[in-house]
């Protein structure tokens, strides 16, 4: 059986390392993960010429659109078995001028009450379909998944520790996916001697070193982390809708 081919388009590097654990904890046959979006580009400051974060998730949608050619139908994605379209469900609570995007959306924001964070991401996802010049976010292609952590990525980071490391969570836990202000927990949380975020930015060394943490406790953040099961059970369920 040949390695399974994904396609991804995130927001940032440490995103990559988080879904990538997060598929190998998911999937029962190896894979290829390549990431689409950001680039690695020197040149551009290491985002590539569409830049980095969700504007840059925006903006790649924006360019697929322009090919003039129907997504389902895109010649460069043709290689691809899947997919992945991540913006962590924060977006919601964004405007586009904070992304330096003016061309006269008005569908950000469109944050909702949390809990329960699925309305905020179904709302999300609603407004992302729109980038790609879908009617709605049900007409996804059939190889291409959204992956919306809730508020953020480290969510799901943090919920892999929460077994290892009691003493350190408090009420961290607590309506997780409705919190803001995990970042700056990771920046003062030492995993394996090196924290993830420092200075205000992140350590891709550092959620390096937690991959195999949230591959193994993967189970743990599908029961913490509802978006986490949503996002496993898409992915299970694409599989046997590709034959895989």
């Amino acid at each position: 059986m040949s390695d399974m081919r994904i396609a991804l388009v995130a927001e940032g590097k440490t995103d990559q390392i988080v879904i990538e654990a997060a598929l190998k904890a998911i999937l029962d046959r190896p894979f290829i993960l390549t990431l689409l979006q950001p680039e690695t580009s020197d040149p551009f400051g290491g985002a590539g010429s569409l830049g980095g974060g969700w504007g840059g998730v925006y903006r790649w949608c924006r360019q697929v659109v322009s090919m003039l050619c129907p997504v389902a139908e895109n010649p460069d994605l043709a290689e691809f078995d899947m997919i992945l379209l991540h913006v962590d469900a924060d977006v919601a609570g964004m405007r586009y001028a904070d992304a330096n995007i003016r061309d006269g959306r008005t569908d950000l924001p469109c944050e909702l009450p949390c809990p329960p964070a699925a309305d905020t991401v179904n709302a999300l996802r609603e407004v992302v379909a729109r980038w790609l010049d879908l009617p709605s976010a049900g007409d996804l292609p059939g190889k291409w998944l959204f992956c919306n952590p809730s508020k953020c990525v480290e969510a799901w980071v943090i919920a892999s520790y929460e077994n290892a490391l009691p003493l350190l969570m408090g009420n961290i836990m607590q309506n997780i996916e409705c919190k803001l202000s995990l970042e700056s927990w990771l920046s003062i949380m030492p995993i394996r001697n090196r924290c993830l975020i420092r200075g205000g930015k992140k350590r891709t060394a550092g959620y390096r070193k937690a991959a195999d943490q949230i591959q193994a406790e993967w189970r743990h953040v599908v029961h913490s982390c509802s978006q986490s099961a949503r996002f496993d059970g898409e992915v299970r369920a694409s599989l046997g809708v590709l034959g895989n």
